[in-house]
């Protein structure tokens, strides 16, 4: 059974981290460049407060002191800017501390199978803000080439941000044929979800990239 360790300041965890997963761990850190051993393996549960404020060195930090093991951020306030950092710090995930157990359940099993995790309402937040510039032509690659016209059509407008409702209306078809559509896109690009598509399309920093796409 996978061990969960909870990095936080707070001496009683919250109940909802307990009843996800009844054998945690729950750990206090202290600064960026605290070394934490953790089996390899283990799913790490990073409680970021109120008292951090860089939580992307918090994560590049802990990911190099425990090679083997995801990290996924628990924020008080969760917000844009700060989702995206830590995604590219290298977190598996982003959510808020007051997370039901179900989610938090949801997320390792998400995490688990290799995916990426920041919830439906940030998605669409990221996947907007990574959007095209106004103007500007989306990243031209001879994968996109494989795609077929449609499904072409399908990926570039997800990428820009288009929920599947959306993307059906736009192209007058079903929200079924969007997802199956979709599944395609994902298997010829070899991605794994719709915010790995916008990263791939759109682009980010090289290093990020690679580390999000592997």
């Amino acid at each position: 059974m996978k061990r969960h360790i909870f990095l936080t300041r707070r001496e009683v965890q919250l109940p909802e981290w307990r009843a996800a997963f009844p054998a945690m761990e729950a750990r206090p850190y202290a600064a960026a460049d605290e070394r934490l051993a953790a089996p390899g393996g283990a799913l790490l549960w990073l409680h970021v407060d109120n008292h951090v404020k860089k939580p992307e060195a918090l994560v590049e930090s802990i990911r190099k002191s425990t090679p083997g093991c995801a990290v996924v951020v628990l924020s008080n306030v969760p917000r844009d800017d700060e989702g995206l950092a830590v995604l590219e710090a290298g977190a598996a995930g982003y959510t808020g501390a007051l997370a039901v157990a179900e989610v938090l359940r949801n997320i390792e099993t998400v995490v688990a199978n290799g995916g990426l995790w920041v919830g439906p309402d940030l998605l669409q937040r990221l996947l907007v803000a990574m959007g095209r510039q106004a103007g500007q032509p989306p990243r031209t690659s001879s994968k996109l080439d494989k795609l077929s016209p449609r499904e072409r059509e399908v990926a570039l407008a997800v990428a820009a941000g288009a929920t599947n409702k959306e993307v059906a209306q736009k192209l007058a078809i079903t929200e079924r044929t969007v997802k199956a559509h979709l599944s395609e896109v994902f298997a010829s690009l070899e991605v794994r979800d719709r915010l790995q598509l916008s990263i791939y399309i759109n682009g980010l920093p090289q290093e990020a990239q690679a580390r999000m796409l592997h």
